[in-house]
């Protein structure tokens, strides 16, 4: 009989011991029994002790004749599990899904094209494309290239290398609803029909495609984030596009970030990833300028076209069209229809309006379970609150008042207003509207075919749309990003600024941008599209101490009793004052919504220049929480936080 600790996806007991009359190597699924329920873990190692106090169970099915995960797959997770402060079993749990871990066999036909589709790099991607598949051992380059500049051509024709070397190329991007024109793309380059992975796939299409890359069936997968965790037969090559993108962050335990665990991971296989951007991201972009990334600089539009204007309207001084429009973007539009060109309007807001306020006492109507403010949808007469999902039909103030104004405006609300300025010409592109992939195809299929000549939408519209016909691009109001309690701020409307500027003027035509503001006279706008903006940004960050120059870790304490999640969050802050450590240390404080879903929320953030004194304070604050032993509060570590929310 031989006993072997199993990893499990329970965030407590992770490595439990069962034994086998079998011998069973590292990294094989197996099914065990944990209290009255089985659940599906992998062989961790073979257990060094033989004698046990207590009964050992029996494994109750092998599932692989092979091991399902390979001795890299399992020091990523160990790596992951150390840098971001949580135990293995709550990694293994946060990034490995059922979906993955409980799959069956099933027949592998891959689908073949007959041709590929040749193209020819210009100079600059040329000289790129020699570097970097130079070398096939670990390194990271980063290629920052203007909007249109053909990052997507260097990344074929790398994948291209890689594959015909019989290398498996995993490229991951932010948004895979929005890119079918990328699979297509890239399919047709190849002259195979290209696998994606993400969430809405079907059990049986999820099963080919993580059989298919882990036996060597499948050369490529473009998938969302949640693909850098399939076992591969022969990885050869990482790409991250647009890792600048928040959504690569994860807010739920643990909280990793997409690149930097891609990185980890390219290191621990010994093979080159590629991150791209357009607005890279400040941390990436520190380390090409101190040399720990190789840097590539793409400044030239591949299919021709010059930089696009850019104007800063002053909502403060201009006369505006239904309180949205200002008279120098609504001439703009009508030019662009009267041309038969596009225009993308951008707006960061869902729903019609984002504030009710009672007109009897004055009172705003707030989610009842959250600290913050219902958002008002018109076209069923609703109120929603984006956080925890509470829908109220009947709206009805303390006072007893059901007479409600609205203010702030949304997409819905906007496209009403564009609808009756400019008839049967708008179409829009937000989370609420786009339920289905089918949906979203007939969207932008429809905006592509030129049937709509105006796109409004929120932060979908950013990543990675390419139509030729669009030569405007107008920013209805941004400024609601600014008055976040968020060091980000800045880099946030510089990306969104430059990126949504970006989908005007790709192609021949020259396009121009129209930012409406109530802040001309900050200095991002003065920024966008320019380089300068990363040195006026990285003096921000070492004058106040925040990355890339300093490590920063936040605590989150939420607890339905709001005397408890107060009382943890202040201990824990007097505990880490008391570390003899190079730390400096926020106070505990309410977090900036203070509930969600009923729960209470404060908390610490601790920020040092030196990593080890952040990966021992980290692991010193979990083993304190322990102690307190209170099972009902929530406990988060968000290392190297994205939101402050």
């Amino acid at each position: 009989m031989k006993y072997y600790d199993v990893l499990l996806p329970i965030p407590k007991s992770y490595i439990l011991t069962y034994k086998s009359d079998k011998t069973l190597d590292k990294g094989l699924r197996v099914v065990v029994p944990l209290g009255k329920r089985n659940v599906t873990g992998i062989v961790y190692k073979q257990s060094e002790k033989s004698e046990f106090d207590y009964e050992i169970r029996d494994i109750i099915e092998i599932l692989d004749n092979k091991p399902f995960f390979k001795e890299n797959d399992i020091t990523f997770l160990e790596k992951l599990s150390a840098y971001y402060g949580y135990s293995l079993g709550n990694v293994f749990a946060g990034i490995i899904s059922k979906k993955i871990l409980e799959i069956s066999g099933t027949d592998f036909n891959q689908d073949i094209s007959t041709h590929s589709k040749l193209a020819t790099l210009n100079a600059e991607q040329q000289k790129i494309y020699e570097e970097i598949i130079k070398n096939n051992d670990f390194n990271c380059s980063l290629v920052h290239g203007v909007a249109g500049s053909g990052k997507t051509e260097i990344y074929i024709e790398v994948i291209k290398h890689f594959i015909q070397r019989n290398k498996q190329v995993l490229f991951i991007v932010p948004e895979i609803s929005l890119t079918p024109q990328l699979i297509k793309r890239v399919s047709d380059r190849l002259g195979i029909i290209v696998e994606s992975y993400h969430s809405k796939l079907t059990q049986k299409q999820r099963e080919k495609v993580i059989l298919g890359f882990r036996d060597g069936h499948i050369p490529i997968i473009i998938g969302a984030r949640s693909s850098l965790f399939i076992p591969s037969c022969d990885l050869g090559l990482i790409i991250i596009d647009e890792e600048h993108e928040n959504s690569f962050k994860q807010e739920e335990a643990p909280c990793y970030n997409l690149r930097d665990a891609a990185v980890l991971k390219a290191k621990i296989f010994n093979i080159p990833i590629i991150l791209g951007s357009a607005t890279p991201s400040l941390e990436s972009y520190y380390n090409a300028k101190i040399g720990k990334y190789r840097y590539f600089k793409l400044t030239n539009k591949f299919h021709g076209g010059s930089d696009s204007s850019l104007k800063i309207i002053d909502l403060k001084g201009e006369d505006k069209l239904s309180g949205i429009l200002s008279l120098t973007l609504y001439d703009a539009i009508l030019k662009r229809i009267k041309n038969n060109e596009q225009t993308i309007l951008f707006l960061n807001r869902k729903g019609y309006s984002s504030q009710l306020i009672c007109q009897n006492c004055g009172e705003t109507l707030f989610c009842q379970n959250c600290a913050v403010t219902m958002t008002y949808y018109k076209s069923d007469e609703t109120a929603r609150c984006h956080y925890c999902g509470e829908k109220l039909k009947y709206l009805q103030c303390k006072c007893g008042s059901n007479n409600f104004m609205d203010f702030g405006v949304g997409t819905e609300k906007a496209y009403l207003i564009l609808e009756n300025l400019f008839p049967g010409e708008v179409i829009k592109l937000d989370a609420d509207t786009i339920t289905s992939q089918k949906r979203l195809n007939s969207v932008l299929k429809d905006f592509e075919k030129n049937k709509f000549k105006i796109l409004l939408g929120t932060q979908l519209i950013a990543k990675g749309l390419n139509f030729p016909n669009v030569t405007l691009v107008g920013i209805l109001n941004i400024d609601n990003i600014f008055s976040l309690p968020d060091f980000r701020n800045n880099e946030r409307a510089y990306q969104l600024l430059t990126q949504v500027a970006g989908r005007a003027g790709r192609f021949e035509k020259n396009g121009e941008v129209i930012i409406q503001t109530f802040n001309p006279e900050l200095p991002v706008f003065g920024l966008v599209n320019d380089e300068k903006f990363y040195e006026y940004e990285l003096n921000n960050r070492q004058m106040f101490s925040y990355p890339p120059y300093f490590k920063v870790v936040r605590f989150i304490f939420s607890h339905i009793k709001e005397h408890i999640a107060k009382e943890s969050c202040k201990k824990i802050e007097y505990f880490t004052k008391g570390l003899n450590l190079d730390l400096k240390i926020l106070p505990a404080v309410p977090a900036p919504i203070y509930k969600i879903k009923n729960r209470y929320r404060f908390h610490l953030v601790i920020k040092s220049k030196n990593h080890n004194d952040i990966r021992k304070t980290v692991k010193l604050i979990k083993n304190e929480v322990d102690k307190l032993k209170l099972s009902t509060l929530n406990f988060k570590i968000d290392v190297d936080p994205y939101f402050f929310l």
